[in-house]
């Protein structure tokens, strides 16, 4: 016997699809930040299959998306967890997740939450992301195996459709294009009337079906889609006590400049078009010496006096920071004193005003280098609206000679 029943979680998806903001604020993501969801079905041909290339496309959408604006969760398909341990599905993803890859455990809903959330997946064959293109989410293929899907069923049918990733092109104008394509495509209208021919029906009929085959009656309350709970827990990876190194880059215009910053340890210097003019800014501790010696920006947070002389003596970090421009000690309500080591001048940066959420002494540090490298002479004081990208609320920052 086989009977036709819909599909229950696409029915619990778009039942739960109206409370979208209610899944971000839940996943820690600000009103002017945006999701991408990293879907990687099991098995080879996956997004994280063993295949070295494959696991570069979760490394580029980290690594070239402004870690300010974007979030990067990845949904890893149950089996890929349960087939590998949990512990080794952790250990092989920590590079990233110490930079910000949000890796949620198989025995919650957190997936559907962040499927609910999501700005744009980067999928391969599996089928959330059938469902992400169901639910309108503009979407890109990391990797699809073909040899894996039944010829013209709807999941071929995607594939043929659907962008792929390219290796030669930045990922963000990528995603950014899929959005304006996909937004009116007929093509995926007609592909999204595939999934299910019962839409929203699913509870009725198998719970009618299950009941008949008790032969018991049904219960008198009517049967419904569960919505999907919402995350008690925002699934985060290593939380470093120094501040991670970062390629940052200053965009002056309409009397404002943008600030935007990517992860240096997961960047390929000589690959990545988006690194064009950023500087380089570290944690003086920060464990892996190469950062500090080669950073631009060399910062020292708040609580950390045993380097306060070093700000003094700037021969003495010329000396053990070769690279090192300029040297930043965190203040309060994320301001910074900052050293030149070329010529000694000081410059104190503050917020003022409301300050964002987004505003901290690391940013305040990047204005003040990009101002100082675009000033001939000695740089003067500084009043300019701040933001981290489109839809961010500015910060009012002054910057002021000692």
């Amino acid at each position: 016997m086989s009977v036709v029943a819909g599909d229950p979680c696409f029915d619990q998806l778009k039942a739960s699809a109206p409370f979208r903001e209610k899944y971000r604020r839940a996943l820690g993501v600000r009103p002017d930040q945006k999701i991408i969801v990293v879907s990687s079905t099991w098995g080879r041909g996956s997004i994280l299959a063993s295949d070295e290339s494959d696991m570069d496309v979760l490394r580029r959408s980290l690594a070239e998306l402004p870690a300010d604006e974007y979030r990067v969760l990845a949904a890893v398909h149950c089996n890929a967890w349960y087939g590998h341990g949990a512990w080794q599905l952790q250990t092989w993803l920590a590079p990233l997740t110490e930079h910000g890859l949000l890796l949620p455990v198989p025995d919650t809903e957190t997936w559907k939450a962040a499927l609910l959330a999501a700005d744009g997946i980067l999928g391969d064959h599996g089928s959330l992301t059938m469902y992400g293109i169901a639910l309108g989410i503009p979407t890109v293929l990391g990797t699809f195996a073909e040899s894996k899907i039944a010829p013209e069923s709807p999941m071929a049918r995607l594939g043929k459709t659907l962008p792929r990733l390219s290796a030669h092109r930045p990922f963000l104008s990528q995603i950014e294009e899929a959005a304006k394509a996909q937004r009116d495509s007929a093509e995926l209208d007609q592909l999204r009337a595939t999934v299910t021919s019962r839409p929203g029906e699913s509870a009725v009929l198998l719970r009618r079906l299950f009941y008949d085959l008790l032969q018991l009656p049904e219960p008198a309350t009517p049967a419904r889609s569960r919505l999907v709970p919402v995350p008690t827990t925002v699934p985060v990876g290593h939380s470093s006590p120094v501040q991670r190194p970062a390629y940052v880059s200053v965009a002056a215009g309409g009397g404002s400049v943008t600030v935007r910053r990517y992860p240096a340890p997961l960047q390929r210097r000589t690959m990545e078009r988006h690194l064009a003019g950023t500087h380089l800014v570290a944690d003086i501790d920060d464990p892996d010496a190469l950062w500090p010696r080669s950073a631009d920006v060399l910062l020292l947070p708040l609580g950390r006096p045993r380097h306060l002389a070093e700000a003094v003596n700037r021969e003495d970090v010329a000396a053990r920071y070769p690279g090192c421009a300029l040297l930043t000690v965190e203040e309060p309500e994320d301001g910074c004193t900052a050293l030149l080591i070329k010529d000694g001048v000081r410059l104190r940066a503050r917020w003022r005003g409301k300050r964002p959420s987004w505003t901290s002494a690391a940013i305040a540090a990047s204005v003040i280098h990009d101002h100082v490298m675009s000033t001939a002479g000695s740089p003067g004081a500084l009043c300019v609206q701040v933001t981290i990208g489109a839809g961010a609320e500015p910060g009012l920052l002054v910057v002021d000679a000692l």
